[in-house]
């Protein structure tokens, strides 16, 4: 069935395409450059189709730049052929050529039914977006100014009648939208009832020019529309904040290949945030690699660069996307650490395993530890009269990601040098001592009581 309608679809396009060029080629509608004469979508489909017909309501986001003095509509009344109404206002238009109410059979005094309807319906929370309710049925449907630019180049409004490529708005099958933001399609029971059109402005010049007025035709995609002029190709609105992807006021979002960031800073010796591409296959070059160089790649294909000189380099993505070989551009400033990161300078962090040494003849070194609050640093000692007997100094840098120095002292003693005695032992009696004699080595004596108990030493001697 979906194969049927698109066949048939292009079909028509093709009719189309045929009639509008003979119709142009053979006449100059008296109602170029003049609005006036659109029926009011709402006297014809919202007052008799809705009750006969089931219809779709569509959203479409106008620029201000499509307003000019050949769309300040004045209601035109067919029955009467007058003006009624005091005008002052844009009207946007809406044309669909197959299909219930469509515009070449309610064409009234148009030619060839060209613009189509005239909306003038807007939605009361944002100006710029026209409410148009359509036959669920009608062939493809092209917004437009409501202008009749006509082919005559030479006449100011030839040029001040914008509209967009033919819209489809039946349903998508996956991967037919052309950018990539629904990748699984709209299916036919959804459709695109309830949506926005809104138009790409940087992608207009790839439409067909029409060969008669070499004009060309705005593309652009529906979106989910929340109102107030509020938009995203997620289906609520909470997802398109949780996302980033809420969008208004006109604005396309990005489509196709991307990255998150188009500028980055780094220090030099430093590792930068990660740069994440959308598709984990995107390749990378470097325009000058002897500012930065790539650091690691994650498996989501995230990018961490490191400075290795101050300075400004591009860094070029490419992946494969439905618009071709697609190439973004991060561009990426390198600056020289004149700052100090307090968070990882060892300079006040606690420095253990430092003990004073005894000498052993051979340059003496620490088993130092560098700490603070259960982080270990990493780190360089360098030595400084660690040989001889005296005061040795340490100096410990922070490497990696660790920085600062700190300086500590520590000192190398003389070795214990043990001396052999040998002496004589010698007897001494006291006549005062009941007990028998002591034998008493004089190099064990550290000092002697004057009348002891014990002993009682008249002359002392020299051993």
């Amino acid at each position: 069935m979906k194969l049927l309608k698109r066949i048939i679809s292009l079909a028509l396009v093709v009719c189309l395409t045929a009639s509008m060029a003979c119709v142009a080629a053979v006449s100059v509608s008296a109602n170029a450059g003049d609005p006036v004469h659109s029926k009011l979508i709402t006297d014809v489909v919202n007052s008799e189709a809705d009750n006969q017909v089931d219809t779709d309501t569509y959203y479409f986001y106008c620029p201000d730049d499509w307003k000019n003095e050949y769309n300040d509509y004045y209601y035109y009344n067919p029955e009467t052929k007058t003006f009624d109404g005091a005008g002052g206002y844009f009207a946007a238009g809406i044309y669909w050529w197959d299909g219930p109410y469509n515009s070449n059979d309610y064409k009234g005094d148009l030619e060839q039914g060209w613009p189509g309807f005239a909306v003038t319906e807007t939605d009361p929370t944002c100006n710029n977006v026209y409410v148009a309710k359509v036959p669920h049925t009608a062939g493809k449907i092209i917004w437009n100014s409501l202008v009749n630019g006509g082919i005559d180049s030479s006449k100011p409004y030839f040029s001040l009648c914008p509209q967009t490529q033919d819209i489809n708005h039946e349903y998508y099958d996956p991967g037919e939208d052309k950018y990539g933001f629904y990748p699984a399609g709209i299916p036919e029971e959804e459709g695109f009832n309830g949506k926005i059109f809104v138009l790409n402005p940087d992608d207009c010049n790839e439409c067909n020019e029409n060969p008669l007025t070499h004009r060309f035709a705005f593309k652009g995609e529906w979106f989910y529309y929340f109102g107030n002029g509020e938009y995203s190709y997620y289906k609520t609105r909470d997802d398109a904040v949780a996302n980033n992807a809420l969008y208004k006021n006109g604005e396309f979002p990005p489509y196709g290949f991307q990255i998150d960031t188009t500028e980055l800073s780094v220090k030099v010796g430093k590792v930068s945030d990660p740069i994440k591409p959308n598709d984990a296959k995107a390749t990378v070059k470097i325009d000058d690699e002897s500012i930065v160089k790539v650091d690691s790649v994650g498996a989501d294909g995230s990018v961490k660069l490191k400075g290795l000189k101050a300075g400004k380099t591009v860094v070029k993505f490419t992946a494969q996307d439905k618009q071709g070989l697609t190439t973004r551009e991060c561009v990426v400033t390198v600056e020289d650490d004149n700052t100090i990161d307090l968070e990882n300078n060892i300079f006040n962090w606690e420095v253990t395993g430092i003990k004073d040494k005894v000498y052993n003849g051979d340059y003496i070194k620490q088993n130092i530890v560098v700490k603070k609050d259960g982080r270990y640093a990493d780190f360089d000692a360098v030595y400084f009269d660690n040989l001889d007997v005296g005061t040795a100094t340490v100096y410990i840098f922070g490497i990696g990601e660790y920085t600062g120095i700190t300086k500590r002292t520590f000192k190398i003693t003389k070795a214990e040098q043990p001396i052999k005695v040998s002496v004589k032992k010698n007897t001494v009696k006291s006549a005062k001592l009941r007990k028998k004699a002591l034998t008493i080595n004089p190099f064990k004596i550290k000092k002697l009581r004057e009348n002891s108990p014990l002993v009682n030493i008249r002359k002392a001697r020299r051993f």
